[in-house]
């Protein structure tokens, strides 16, 4: 899941490279296997491991089959602590569906517009994608296509649509006067 989850973002991987910490991401990867850290970081003074490196890596270990799994988790932790605040937010948003997040199947487009809509107020599409793609978030892909990779509007037809019941407030109409009390 955390390599086709990367995969899937390849166009980004840039994004999420600048957001790891290479020294400790080696040093994680050196207590959790040691062949791997021996196969691509031997040789290297901790304060020489870049960011250049650790590209070299992914393109070496996540875009060729079969991937390495830890690598990948590694990398999206590194990602999610980076942006700390839309990883919790996401967290918030989706715990008011089912508190249980691994449970939940699909998430419903309309209470997708409506969590989208209020992350846009305060996040980067980009990192709302990435968001989404690497933490595996239950839209559905026509709803990631649309809003988050074309950057397409909020549907109209959806846009009056009431927010579900327990979801977080959607960022404020722009009239509220043809709201009724």
């Amino acid at each position: 899941m955390p390599i086709a989850a990367l995969r899937s973002v390849s166009d980004h991987i840039d994004e999420i490279v600048r957001h790891v910490k290479a020294k400790r991401l080696a040093a994680e990867v050196a207590r959790a296997d040691k062949a791997f850290y021996f196969r691509h970081f031997k040789g290297f003074r901790p304060e020489k491991i870049g960011r250049s490196l650790i590209r070299k890596i992914i393109d070496k270990e996540i875009f060729t089959d079969p991937g390495h799994e830890l690598f990948a988790n590694l990398l999206i932790i590194h990602w999610n602590e980076g942006h700390a605040k839309l990883y919790e937010e996401m967290v918030t948003h989706v715990r008011t569906i089912n508190d249980d997040v691994e449970a939940i199947e699909r998430i419903e487009d309309g209470k997708g517009h409506a969590i989208i809509d209020d992350l846009l107020t305060r996040h980067p599409l980009v990192d709302i994608l990435l968001c989404v793609r690497l933490n595996g978030v239950r839209f559905d892909e026509g709803l990631i296509q649309s809003r988050l990779v074309r950057g397409a509007p909020r549907p109209a037809d959806d846009a009056a649509a009431p927010a579900e019941e327990g979801a977080p407030p959607a960022a404020p109409a722009e009239d509220a006067s043809t709201t009724s009390a």
